[in-house]
């Protein structure tokens, strides 16, 4: 794999990444923009939120071919396109996020509704398959969540956590919190491990300017069966689920 840009040594190499960087930046705010309106337009049109969800793993695509960003992808044949799963990943930076909705799959993120407050990308957002929630108020948040999951049972679909709630400032993966385990084991829905690692390199937290070209690592775990299982038992799957995401995350990829 390429060194990442920081390691460049020429001093004309570090000019030709900053300048990739800013670029990279301006594709971000383009492609966003582009692929928001593109999602309200269709929705608008077929009356549903498919297009929405369409326009989003372009929309993560494009932003990772304008940073010069391959995805390593593993376990994708142990997902059955006709199962509802529950995704829980670790979170290492913003391109979790490109990187994941770029997969074949229809991938559903449960994100903070303070989102919708982005201009035209909000209204892509509020128009979308995702699930908007207020952290303010827990249980209307995990009513909402059920009422959509539930809505879809039977079709292919992964509802995706950030087990950790909030990007890593460290490369480390944290503690977990519960309300993926705590939703696969309410309706039934299988959990899928995934590990995502090189995504820190290109944007950590707190960072402004991209830094492109690379590689990203998703590994997907074998669907762990939670039908059966019982509210109780959270705790035990959690830490399960933990120790399986840490195993296959890779800090330097």
């Amino acid at each position: 794999m390429p060194p990442p840009p920081t390691r460049a040594r020429h001093p004309v190499a570090r000019l030709a990444f900053l300048l990739w960087g800013l670029a990279a930046d301006l594709a971000v705010f383009l492609c966003t923009l582009g692929f928001a309106t593109g999602a309200i337009i269709g929705t608008f049109v077929t009356r549903k939120g498919w297009p929405a969800d369409l326009m989003g793993r372009y929309w993560g695509r494009s932003i990772l071919a304008a940073c010069g960003i391959r995805l390593d992808v593993q376990g994708l044949d142990q997902l059955d396109p006709h199962q509802g799963y529950v995704l829980i990943s670790n979170h290492m930076s913003n391109f979790d996020v490109f990187s994941i909705i770029s997969l074949p799959i229809n991938v559903h993120f449960v994100a903070k509704k303070e989102l919708l407050r982005i201009p035209v990308f909000g209204r892509a957002l509020t128009l979308s398959n995702h699930i908007m929630i207020d952290r303010a108020k827990p249980e209307e948040a995990i009513a909402e969540i059920n009422r959509r999951v539930a809505a879809r049972l039977g079709e292919g679909f992964g509802v995706l956590f950030f087990a950790e709630g909030t990007r890593s400032a460290d490369g480390q993966v944290k503690a977990f919190k519960k309300g993926g385990v705590s939703l696969a084991l309410q309706t039934g829905l299988p959990v899928v491990p995934l590990s995502i690692s090189g995504t820190r390199k290109f944007l950590p937290r707190k960072a402004v300017i991209i830094q492109p070209h690379g590689r990203v690592r998703i590994v997907l775990g074998t669907p762990i069966a939670t039908a059966g299982l019982s509210l109780d038992q959270r705790d035990e799957l959690n830490e399960t689920v933990r120790k399986i995401i840490v195993a296959n995350y890779v800090a330097d990829y």
